[in-house]
């Protein structure tokens, strides 16, 4: 069975290559990443930025479940709940609940319907990608050597002390990469994120985080699902 996995960016997508594939390769699954709304310039390879608004995004979903129509294939998403864009489905509805969990149930269940099609398994990170990085701030400071980068490290460990990562808000200060960046300002999200969550490894991010967790456990059992 293939999986397309729908991304925002270079740093999911990294995730999904480097960590995520070859995981769900031993349960027979071949994963394949591709970056959500990036932008493609006529006659040359497609730009790799990402992001965007809520069109293009639909426009790529659309695409790739056109592209893709047989019944072993499978498409799931990996976007952040934290800075959707406008116009994604249900978040005019849901965005005032404050029950993140219940917010991103919401939120999935909008997309899934938007799109109706069963092969699509839509799933938001709470409340972004960055949430996992801070379950492997270990890691993190292992790939710093400045001074005032491990001190932030360190006191970013001491600020988020006794909170699981994606309980940690989505607030415009408080959101997990806005930590990383005011406690860490060298901190680049495409360069040391893949390599802190792969250092740390899926079971580690697993048992930290049981959004994600419940997500890899369902694509794990999609081969010995029945195709309809």
């Amino acid at each position: 069975m293939r999986l397309f996995v729908i991304v925002e960016g270079q740093t999911e997508e990294a995730f999904v290559s480097q960590l995520l594939a070859p995981h769900l390769l031993s349960y027979g699954l071949y994963a394949y990443a591709t970056i959500v709304g990036t932008p493609k310039r006529r006659g040359s390879a497609p730009l790799r930025k990402g992001g965007g608004d809520w069109p293009r995004w639909q426009r790529d979903i659309r695409r790739v479940l056109g592209e893709q129509r047989k019944a072993d294939v499978r498409v799931t998403t990996l976007f952040d709940l934290y800075g959707l864009p406008s116009g994604f489905p249900g978040l005019a509805e849901h965005q005032p609940d404050r029950d993140t969990i219940r917010r991103c149930e919401k939120l999935e269940a909008a997309l899934a319907t938007a799109f109706a099609d069963w092969r699509l398994i839509p799933y938001l990170q709470r409340h972004e990608f960055e949430a996992l990085v801070l379950a492997a701030l270990p890691s993190v400071r292992s790939l710093l050597d400045a001074e005032d980068d491990l001190a932030g490290v360190d006191a970013l460990a001491q600020d988020i002390a006794g909170m699981a990562p994606e309980d940690i808000d989505d607030g415009r200060d408080t959101a997990p990469s806005k930590r990383l960046l005011a406690h860490v300002p060298s901190y680049r999200k495409t360069i040391h994120g893949p390599l802190a969550v792969g250092d740390v490894g899926l079971a580690a991010l697993r048992a930290r985080c049981p959004r994600l967790d419940g997500w890899l456990a369902r694509l794990e059992a999609l081969p010995t699902e029945p195709t309809r």
